[in-house]
């Protein structure tokens, strides 16, 4: 997918961060099956900025994500959500922090097909216990295009109508932090722009802070940077990219 260089991109990345990881390494299985997913992989994600992570398959992109977003654990070093430890939290306190810092939006939508469009917006929400303002949901509706089929059920909506649900449903909460795992993967080229633009917007008219796994070049050209990882390692990180350039990095890496 090419696309030209998005507006409104921020000149600079904000000093704070949002999440980082100190030397994270995962590891699956034991003994001569063990695969290392990570490798000792220590990376900042600034605060109001959009990150893509890229790299070949099976360089640890995915299970960077997740362990960032607390759906993992590391076997060895740190992963922070601002200045709490992962880590350091129990099965419950994590959930609720996934629950009310975290918002997510994967390839596969993760619809409830038996709720509305804005049921759907407002359930995480729900499951946090936090009480949400009609109006704000309200206005993350009109801002992810919704107005008029947000009494839908998943159903009756396209698949980029889906995603805009589901980038709506990881706004509403106002999270510290968005990930999103091939959030176009499932769209055709002019869905995947718009999702890419809502997302775009959430960090510069919402100052969210997203993290976003993809495979497409076009899809990181909309970011601030890129991470690039490979056989678990962080091999580059691009400020200001393109889809062309980041086309060539990953050429780079496949060699």
């Amino acid at each position: 997918m090419s696309q030209t260089r998005p507006s409104g991109r921020q000149a600079t990345l904000v000093a704070d961060v949002a999440a980082r990881t100190e030397a994270a390494s995962k590891v699956y299985g034991r003994g001569g099956s063990a695969v290392t997913a990570l490798d000792g992989v220590t990376v900042d994600f600034p605060a109001g900025a959009f990150t893509a992570v890229m790299g070949p398959s099976g360089s640890g992109k995915s299970t960077l994500m997740h362990c960032l977003a607390g759906l993992d654990r590391t076997t060895a070093g740190k992963v922070y959500l601002g200045d709490v430890d992962l880590g350091t939290l129990d099965e419950r306190r994590l959930t609720a922090l996934r629950r009310t810092r975290i918002g997510f939006v994967f390839q596969s939508f993760n619809l409830l097909p038996t709720l509305s469009a804005a049921e759907n917006i407002s359930l995480p929400a729900e499951l946090a216990g936090i009480r949400l303002d009609a109006a704000r949901v309200d206005r993350v509706i009109d801002a992810v295009g919704l107005r008029g089929r947000s009494a839908h059920r998943p159903s009756q909506l396209s698949g980029g109508q889906q995603q805009r649900v589901a980038v709506a449903r990881a706004l509403v909460t106002d999270p510290d932090l968005i990930v999103a795992d091939e959030p176009t993967g499932n769209l055709d080229s002019r869905a995947s722009g718009d999702v890419l633009g809502l997302l775009r917007s959430a960090v510069t008219d919402f100052g969210r802070t997203v993290v976003m796994v993809t495979h497409d070049p076009g899809a990181a050209g909309y970011a601030d940077r890129v991470v690039f990882l490979a056989d678990g390692r962080i091999a580059d990180v691009m400020t200001e990219p393109t889809a062309d350039r980041v086309l060539d990095a990953m050429k780079g890496l496949t060699r």
